[in-house]
């Protein structure tokens, strides 16, 4: 192979293709970013977005990584990583799927990687749609045939994977960042409170509307905390609609669907704690996007929380109700709670994460050379 072999990294960012793009597509975006601002510092690696195509303007065009979009729409393109027709192209290099979705390639020369935020899916199915779990499970299927390398956003992603038969060599962990939310729209924050009438303290919860988020639970455990105090602050949960069963509010409970990321960073700063609740999470972006403005969190035992949460368990109603009532009440505890936060995502950084995917990339492309 010639010198164009070693250089060629294709990015497959397709999740940023779906309807709900969820904490993958905020993963994706967030690194792409990151990587497209490290370019100079990998002079040997040089970088294309693959996609579906897309009408109008195209979000991908943000990263001032050169974009390929493929002549056919997302749906297609889904249903395509099982077809042997080379449609990604037929040049060498790494082709890396941000997600489960495993690249059909057909040469040697054709390096395959793809990360693996959780498989939430073979642990608890209940949690997806069946046709979810069958995709995931095809997918899984062929990643652990392949034989080529995985990242693993936690080490509880990697121990999930060596647990269903894939070794532990092929497996990098590459934590998330924390440091993707840019600045507050103080006004834009302050203009939506006021519409919800909310004038002092409020609780956030930040999560796609999905089952195994667990809202639900955190809504039962609310109610029951303000039938024993009525001046327990409101909450406000942010997020898009996914599936599953729709999720009655209770009195003081507020949907805000999805809010711009600098709306969510006013409102990170502005609250009195962060519940984050899901009964299984690969990472769990909001915690650490929390931690990292300060604001105190109470959680499930996620990947992200590396003990610097109030942790509560996600199947109980009365611990998180608890939790919420401790966190309420005892300014302490907030205050340490916010300086373990801090500690724990100051390393969490976009760059670091896509220096470390960088080198990997590089060690792959050395290694089909040497």
């Amino acid at each position: 192979m010639g010198n164009e072999a070693r250089k060629s990294v294709f990015l497959i960012a397709e999740q940023l293709r779906a309807k709900v793009p969820g904490g993958i597509g905020t993963h994706t975006t967030a690194l792409l970013s990151a990587i497209s601002g490290l370019k100079d510092d990998f002079p040997d690696l040089e970088f294309r977005v693959i996609a579906s195509s897309q009408k109008g303007s195209d979000p991908l065009d943000q990263f001032d990584i050169p974009v390929r979009c493929l002549p056919f729409g997302h749906e297609v393109f889904m249903r395509l990583s099982e077809v042997k027709i080379p449609f990604l192209g037929q040049r060498p290099g790494v082709y890396h799927s941000f997600s489960m979705w495993v690249p059909p390639v057909h040469m040697k020369s054709q390096k395959l990687v793809c990360t693996v935020h959780d498989i939430a899916f073979i642990t608890n199915p209940s949690f997806f749609t069946k046709r979810g779990v069958s995709w995931h499970s095809r997918q899984l299927r062929t990643i652990a045939k392949g034989g080529f390398p995985i990242v693993a956003v936690s080490e509880r992603t990697k121990d999930a994977l060596i647990t269903s038969g894939i070794s532990h060599q092929r497996v990098t962990v590459i934590e998330s960042g924390a440091d993707h939310l840019g600045n507050p729209d103080t006004k834009g924050c302050e203009a939506l409170l006021q519409s919800l009438s909310i004038s002092k303290d409020f609780i956030l919860s930040v999560s796609t509307l999905e089952p195994r988020k667990n809202l639900k639970g955190l809504i039962a455990a609310y109610h029951q905390l303000r039938i024993s105090n009525s001046s327990v602050p409101d909450l406000l949960i942010v997020g898009p609609s996914g599936w599953g069963e729709s999720t009655e509010g209770e009195t003081g409970v507020h949907f805000l669907g999805n809010v711009s990321n600098q709306v969510l960073v006013a409102l990170y700063k502005s609250a009195m704690f962060l519940t984050y609740v899901p009964f299984e999470e690969g990472f769990g972006l909001p915690v650490v996007e929390a931690m990292s403005l300060g604001l105190p969190v109470l959680s499930s035992d996620v990947p992200s929380a590396k003990g610097a949460v109030e942790l509560i368990d996600p199947k109980s109603v009365e611990s998180i109700s608890a939790g919420m009532s401790r966190l309420i009440v005892d300014d302490q505890r907030r205050r340490a709670l916010t300086q373990q936060g801090l500690a724990r995502t100051a390393q969490l950084t976009w760059a670091g994460a896509a220096r470390k995917h960088m080198e990997l990339w590089e060690r792959m492309l050395w290694q089909s050379n040497a």
